[in-house]
């Protein structure tokens, strides 16, 4: 679900990549054909060997394509057949990369472009409205970061534990379950201790505002067994 955004931007990007390509070389088509068949009607018209200013302005009169008449052109190209040299007239349009984009009907990938523009911003935005713990760097978790020995909500903001609070959030953050048995914590928590039943259940007391202020977690009992730290 994370990478679900960018796979829709990047999709819609493509589209429009593919829908520029497209029209580009349908225009660039429409050209070459235009050309072409003005020649073939100036040769119709006025049968020659030679290109001057009569036969240019004829050829260029035959174009369809308003742009290409003050770039068009003939030219006298050598080719070889049945192994000896001719000469024949060759239609060009001499206009640039630019020229074909503008005439190209970009209508349809500028409108995917804009589109997928608009969904990357709206994503973003979503998340990090909704889902900011996305953006977190560290252990993230139900509203609150675990990076660099320090808790902080997924803003940036501190979060201030009491050592022995720490202690216990950092066991709960690095257990992949979130849920630790009770003789575990009181094991790790207060090893010399016999009996850290109470001091646990205070412990955990004390650090549940905390979390219902920072985040959106809750610590829940397992009939006195375990604890889980949970979203709400």
């Amino acid at each position: 679900m994370k990478k679900l955004p960018f796979v829709i931007f990047v999709s819609i990007m493509f589209c429009a990549f593919f829908s520029s390509v497209c029209n580009y070389k349908s225009t660039e088509n429409r050209i070459t054909r235009d050309v072409n068949n003005a020649l073939k009607l100036t040769l119709a018209e006025k049968p020659t060997n030679t290109v001057n200013a009569d036969t240019i302005r004829c050829y260029r009169s035959h174009l369809t394509i308003a742009e290409l008449k003050d770039t068009a052109g003939i030219a006298m190209k050598s080719v070889r057949r049945a192994g000896h040299l001719e000469t024949q007239m060759v239609a060009q349009a001499n206009c640039g990369f630019m020229t074909i984009l503008m005439l190209s009907d970009q209508r349809a990938s500028g409108a995917l472009l804009f589109a997928g523009i608009l969904w990357m911003m709206s994503s973003l935005w979503y998340i990090r409205r909704f889902k900011p713990e996305l953006f977190a760097e560290g252990l993230s978790y139900g509203g609150i970061v675990f990076a660099n020995d320090k808790f902080n909500t997924v803003k940036g903001e501190p979060i201030h534990f009491t050592p022995m609070q720490h202690s216990l959030m950092e066991m709960f953050m690095m257990t992949e379950s979130h849920s630790i048995s009770k003789q575990e914590i009181c094991d790790r928590l207060w090893p010399k201790k016999p009996d850290a039943s109470d001091t646990l259940y205070t412990l955990i007391k004390r650090v549940k505002p905390i979390l219902e202020a920072n985040s959106n977690l809750k610590i829940e009992s397992d009939r006195g067994k375990s604890y889980t730290l949970k979203i709400k």
